[in-house]
């Protein structure tokens, strides 16, 4: 291989690195907002701030619950204040940047939150598909899978 050859490869080899780290330098950016933002939004319920989590939600917003209904902006409002949250936990999060435009959020979430005074089921792997529109990332779609309670050891 000629010393022209070697300097060649080299340099594609840099410019394809530095492209490398700028496409993982912004997805780190945008994993990072919209996971603060999703944050914020959990706190915010807990609070009861309506607005604050519907100020975060794309007009066509759609979530699948874990009891498998579709549910809307409208129905979010409608059972908003049946709904208690008292404390939650996100773990084992898998982000991806699919587009320049759109990004999904998906984490294990233990609840401590009830609805209509009954307990809901304490594990979920819920999974949100965010967009970038109007300037900022919105929450366009939700799904919440409940995850079986683990038996009990028994001693």
């Amino acid at each position: 291989m000629t010393i022209a050859s070697v300097v060649a490869v080299a340099a594609l080899c840099l410019v394809s690195s530095s492209l490398a780290v700028g496409q993982t330098s912004e997805q780190a950016t945008v994993e990072k907002h919209i996971t603060g933002t999703l944050r914020q939004m959990y706190e915010a319920e807990k609070r009861k701030d309506l607005d604050f989590v519907l100020s975060n939600f794309a007009d066509d917003f759609a979530e699948v619950a874990g009891d498998g209904r579709v549910y809307r902006r409208e129905d979010i409002q409608a059972g908003w204040s049946e709904m208690s949250l008292h404390d939650y936990k996100l773990s084992d999060c898998l982000f991806k940047l699919m587009t320049h435009d759109a990004a999904y959020l998906s984490c294990d979430m233990e609840v401590d939150a009830s609805y209509k005074g009954q307990r809901l089921p304490t594990r979920f792997r819920v999974t949100t598909v965010w967009t970038w529109a109007g300037g900022r990332w919105l929450l366009r779609f939700e799904q919440g899978t409940t995850i079986a309670e683990r038996p009990k050891a028994s001693h």
